[in-house]
């Protein structure tokens, strides 16, 4: 967990900056399907990030008049104590949080407006629609968590993303934690490969290894044999020989930090010469994305010197005709690598995404509008303290390959012959895709990739695959 220490030294950063009060969120229950059956907690970020965990229905002012916080719980019941057991009264609560005082969340409206005695109050909406309404109420502000212009104030907006954007070790090292979570369950997962298993066992494999560690998936696990499919939440699929597994994930530990990070192998253990050539085509790109990450690269141009490594390949396969950069001017390279490089990584796995693109690509900076480098996430210059991810891919997408105005376009400069044969491989279920990513921290030094234990290269993977029971559970860590 982060230490207590350090969030109160991010708590003194924010105090430092904020103009006016700033009443933070943790978020409440939202409902499955009846109002005693909530989904999951899980804090809103922002509020994690100061304060490392959260009670439900939570909340924190700030007040920059007097420099004190103000954390807000729900008041302690004997029928809360009944259904729930037994919580810390709020004068623990003040002593582990470092707070300056510890009030009731159900006079929250009443207490704001005596502390803020008439000044503006600032917030940031959350996922949870109840607690956005009465964040609205109380600040009179407009917010909305799915419309980056108002989530929040666009000044809350830059402090929030420059303090998280630049971690700190204690943050990296809640990161490392993580990875050392997905590791294990990973490695369990390429273990338990081998045709006839079912991805959803391969899938339970996984969540479980998360779980034994006390962490949750980031995000739904992405685990297909359709690997072209870029977000494809779907388990319904059997390993066969022919097939290459993919698999996007990562772990939440408790403290909310993430892995994210994408491996791709054969059903089998052993790679085709096809497979093998553009697997390594995709680890060359990837290679050059991570040694590039260094301090004042632009994103973008990160994300095209991965293109053209991809569009050189290609070319040497004979799939491409032309010279890499042409083609990744031209945007050909997009019918086989048609998402961006990468994106920030922290608290979420896509962290600060819902600040939306100002944030995210930076003052003055626009989308292409280009196919495939439009869904480029980010565009920043790379800072000390940055972490992102490099996940560079080659897919062999049916919808693009055979779009007739794609097909048209390129047609001097794409084999569409060559791509239908492989989009005709193993009885009809094609090539697939192949995407590898990892996560890297920004530092003065150069790179570090975090989740560098992770196999990757050929030899490696090919080692592991299908060398445990199927569907076998991640080892336990010494």
């Amino acid at each position: 967990m982060i230490p207590l220490d350090h969030l109160l030294v991010r708590r003194r950063q924010f105090l430092d900056r904020i103009p006016a009060p700033v009443l933070l969120f943790a978020g409440g229950a939202r409902p499955r399907n009846y109002p005693d059956n909530p989904y999951p907690d899980r804090a809103d970020s922002h509020f994690l990030f100061f304060f490392g965990a959260a009670e439900r229905d939570a909340a924190g002012l700030f007040d920059p008049a007097d420099g004190t916080v103000t954390l807000f719980l729900s008041e302690r019941t004997v029928e809360n104590a009944l259904w729930m057991g037994p919580v810390p009264g709020f004068g623990e609560m003040r002593d582990r949080t470092g707070v300056d005082r510890v009030e009731a969340v159900e006079r929250l409206e009443e207490r704001v407006e005596e502390i803020a005695g008439g000044r503006p109050i600032h917030s940031v909406a959350v996922a949870d629609p109840q607690v956005t309404d009465r964040a609205r109420r109380i600040t009179g502000i407009p917010l909305e968590f799915r419309d980056p212009d108002r989530i929040a104030p666009i000044e809350l907006q830059d402090i929030l993303a420059d303090l998280r954007l630049h971690k700190l070790e204690p943050e990296v090292e809640e990161i490392r934690r993580a990875v050392a979570v997905t590791h294990d369950a990973v490695a369990a997962v390429m273990a338990g490969s081998r045709p006839g298993v079912r991805e959803h066992h391969l899938v339970a494999t996984l969540e479980e290894g998360f779980a034994r560690h006390g962490g949750c998936p980031a995000f739904e696990t992405i685990l297909s044999v359709r690997g072209e499919i870029l977000h494809n939440h779907h388990h319904e699929g059997t390993l066969a020989e022919g097939d290459l597994l993919l698999l996007d994930t990562g772990a939440e530990i408790e403290s909310g930090y993430a892995c994210d990070v994408t491996r791709t192998w054969p059903a089998t253990g052993r790679f085709g010469p096809e497979q093998r050539a553009v697997y390594e085509i995709v680890l060359r790109a990837n290679e050059t994305g991570v040694a590039g990450a260094t301090v004042g690269t632009r994103f973008r141009y990160l994300h095209l010197a991965a293109a053209r490594v991809i569009a050189e390949g290609l070319v040497d396969l004979g799939i491409l005709r032309g010279s890499p950069e042409d083609l990744v001017e031209r945007g050909a390279h997009a019918l086989f690598f048609p998402h961006g490089l990468g994106h920030f990584l922290g608290l979420d796995a896509h962290d600060l995404e819902s600040f939306g693109d100002r944030v995210l690509y930076g003052e003055g900076r626009a989308r292409s509008e280009q196919f495939g480098t439009a869904f480029l996430r980010i565009d920043r210059d790379l800072e000390p303290g940055m972490v992102v991810t490099i996940e560079p891919g080659i897919y062999f997408v049916p919808a693009i390959l055979r779009h007739p105005e794609l097909s048209a376009r390129f047609a001097d400069c794409v084999d569409f012959d060559r791509a239908e044969e492989l989009l005709s491989r193993n009885e009809g279920r094609g090539f697939g895709g192949i995407r590898i990513e990892d996560d890297v921290r920004i530092t003065s030094d150069g790179p570090e990739v975090l989740t560098a234990a992770i196999p990757k290269g050929v030899e490696n993977v090919e080692a592991l695959v299908g060398g445990g029971p199927a569907g076998s559970a991640a080892p336990e860590r010494s």
